[in-house]
């Protein structure tokens, strides 16, 4: 009787805590080709410029990684913003915050290699996250 009584309070704190698990919600990645514009939940986002671009070719052994610098327009509500974007360590930067979504730019690709320099057709890296109410 004692097991019984035990297996059954293992499942009832084992399922009953496991109701109150918060589901994450998927991020969205798209991207930004250089010169236009993708609107999402009324952001408009524009890459309009690179005007950076040191980071290390993939294909070669450098000291130093590098970075690379864009110019993001952004149009919310009717509010236009320009923004210098740095990116360099993996950083992300918030660049929009709506309602629901906040949006923040991931990365500068193609990342380019030693055959590439000097003619990519780069892309911003956008991560679209979903904001969920408690």
């Amino acid at each position: 009787m004692k097991k019984i009584a035990l297996l059954f309070l293992v499942f009832t704190v084992h399922f009953g805590f496991a109701q109150n698990s918060k589901v994450k919600v998927p991020t969205i990645v798209f991207k930004v080709p250089l010169g236009e514009t993708i609107v999402k939940d009324g952001v408009s986002i524009m890459l309009s410029e690179v005007l950076e671009d040191s980071r290390c070719p993939s294909d070669v052994d450098c000291v130093w990684a590098g970075k690379s610098k864009v110019e993001v327009v952004i149009d919310y509500n009717g509010k236009k913003t320009t923004e210098i974007i740095l990116f360099q360590k993996g950083r992300q930067k918030v660049i929009a915050n709506t309602e629901n979504t906040v949006f923040k730019a991931v990365s500068l690709s193609p990342y380019p290699t030693s055959t590439t320099q000097g003619k990519l057709k780069y892309e911003l890296l956008v991560m679209e996250e979903i904001k969920i109410e408690e």
